[in-house]
Order: structure tokens, then sequence, then C-alpha cells
């Protein structure tokens, strides 16, 4: 009878053990790694508590026989406390909106210095290279290791923060609309773009620079131009919607919707400026006569447009940031031949 031969199996431990190359990047970066993690856990848990923290002051407050607009002297101390938790909670999700915008800057400077320049800098890179890791693996597997991290801690961040956002009780102070720079560029995949484009850059800014301090100040002016700047461009990457009216009422944007542009029509269809037929000499109503001013235009982005500008926008990072890693892997061939 033939002996049927069987390998051993691998145990547990090894087979889920991270490849050498990946493991001594882990072991170089972990306490900078696990802190990052640490960070976007607590960020993610502190909003977390405050959203049902509101959420219990808002069904205590109702369940009371108080209102706000008919109140008495004995709810003065209940209506206080219940709006200082709304006004708490609002305040909340601006500062969590802007540390999330803030992150791709962090994320850059973080991949420029302690991540890529300061090996370069010190010269520790040439005992990964001479243990049969050649430099564009040295880089791959510090851009994957920071990248996972990146990835879960923002999307983390993110998901609570739209949670948060759109699914908080009714407040008497309204929360920021759904276009404003802080709450668009925080509940979306557009907080992620960023956050990777922040990666990619600080990769080329520590290869390009080879020196810590230099590499991490060029990656955070790079990425606080962009997310200055990029979202200018925001408001065209989706068609708008136009609505009109008779120059008798009021020009005003549909309830949610992000205004773009607006201004005066004339009687062959022709769009003027608003300013035309205002200032402190001019007659409103002669100045639409001259003009032949029929009505107002509001060109805008109804809130169904959400989704489309944040895919369209997060495409245009992600294309960006793959951009930026094909430099990197380039520039570091270059150096390196």
């Amino acid at each position: 009878m033939t002996a049927l031969i069987t390998a051993p199996a691998k145990p547990l431990r090894s087979a889920l053990t991270l490849p050498g190359a990946y493991w001594a990047a882990l072991r170089q970066h972990r306490t900078a790694l696990w802190l990052a993690l640490a960070l976007f856990a607590l960020g993610a848990a502190a909003l977390t508590a405050d959203r049902l923290w509101v959420a219990h002051a808002a069904d205590v407050f109702m369940s009371s026989d108080c209102s706000i607009r008919n109140t008495t002297v004995e709810c003065g101390g209940p209506i206080r406390g219940y709006l200082d938790a709304e006004i708490e909670f609002a305040r909340n999700l601006d500062r969590m909106g802007m540390a999330i915008l803030a992150l791709p800057c962090l994320i850059g400077a973080f991949a420029a210095g302690p991540l890529i320049a300061r090996d370069l800098e010190t010269g520790t890179y040439k005992l990964a290279w001479s243990q049969s890791h050649s430099p564009a693996r040295w880089l791959a597997t510090r851009l994957v290791l920071c990248a996972a991290v990146v990835v879960a801690g923002v999307s983390l961040l993110a998901l609570v923060q739209r949670w948060a956002w759109s699914t908080g009780p009714a407040l008497e102070y309204a929360r920021a609309p759904w276009y404003e720079r802080a709450t668009y560029g925080s509940v979306g995949p557009v907080a992620l773009g960023y956050a990777l484009l922040g990666l990619a850059v600080g990769a080329v800014a520590g290869i390009l620079l080879r020196r810590t301090l230099p590499a991490m100040s060029a990656a955070v002016a790079v990425m606080a131009g962009a997310v200055f700047v990029l979202p200018l461009a925001r408001p065209h990457l989706w068609a708008t919607e136009t609505i009109t009216w008779l120059h008798t009422r009021p020009p005003v944007t549909p309830e949610s919707g992000y205004p773009v542009a607006r201004g005066l029509l004339a009687s062959d269809g022709s769009r003027l400026p608003e300013s035309l037929c205002w200032g402190p000499v001019r007659d409103p109503e002669q100045c639409f006569s001259e003009h032949g001013v029929t009505g107002w235009y509001t060109d805008f982005h109804p809130s169904s447009h959400f989704w489309p500008l944040q895919f369209m926008e997060t495409g245009i990072l992600l294309a960006l940031a793959a951009a930026a890693a094909y430099a990197a892997f380039r520039l570091l061939r270059r150096r390196t031949a």
C-alpha cells in the first residue's frame, strides 16, 4: 500500500505574518502608524458619543412640557441645556470637518519626512537595498502600509462624520449645508481622494529633496495649495440646473441648492451681470427697461448632485495620486540607476 505523504501545515501565526519587507517597514514605523490608527479611532468615537448625546438631549427635551418659542420661567434651564448641546454638536461637526480637510497635509508631511526622506538622508535605506530588496520594492512597501492605514482611518472618520451630519435630530440650529467646504470635503469619498493624493505627493517630495524638513515643508505647501485650489473647479464638474424668475421677484436659490451663478435675463435670452442695475445712483426699474431685463436666473446644483460631484472629484484626485506615485517610482529609479 502506497503511503500518502502530506506537507506539514503551516502554523497560523506564520501564515498571517507579513512578508519580510513589509514586516521590516512596519517595525520601523509601527509607533507612528499605530498612533495614527488610535487617533482615527479616538476621533470617530468622540464624534459618535457627541451625536448620541445630542440625540439624548433632544429626546429628553421633547418629552418635557417645555417649548422654545412659548416658554416659561421654569423651562429656562432645560432650554439652555438643550440648545447648548445643539451648539456644541454643530461646532464639533465643523471641527471634525476641518480636521479631515487638514489630514492630506499631515499625511503628506509624514510620507515626505519620516517615511521616506529620513531613510534617504541618514543612509539607512542601504541596509534594505543590500538585502535583495530593490529600491522600487522598498518604496512600495512603505506606500502600501501607509495607504492601508490612511484608507482605514479616513474611511472610518468620513463614515462617522456623514452619519452624524445626516442622521442627527431636527435641531433648532441648522447644520452646515452639504456644499459647504468642510462638510462636503468630510462626508464623502473626496476625503479619501485628498488623503491618498497627500501620500503620493509626500513620496515625490521625499525622494526629490532627500532631506526630512525640506521635504515635509514642500509636501505641506503643495497639499495646502491643492486643498484650496482644486475645490474651485468643483461647481463645474457636473452640469448645473437653472431656474428663472420674473424681475419683479427677488432671485433665490432652491432649498438645499448649491448656488453657482446668478444674474439678469434680457428679453433676447442673453445673460447680464447682477450688478448692472444696482448702485447708489441707479434706478433699478429704469435700468431694467433700458436693457430689456425680463427676469433673473440662478444656476445651481440640487442636493441630488452630491454624489455625481463627489465621484467626479474623487476620480480626478485618484488620477492625480496615481500620476504622483508613478512619478515617485520613476524618480527613485533615476536616482538609483
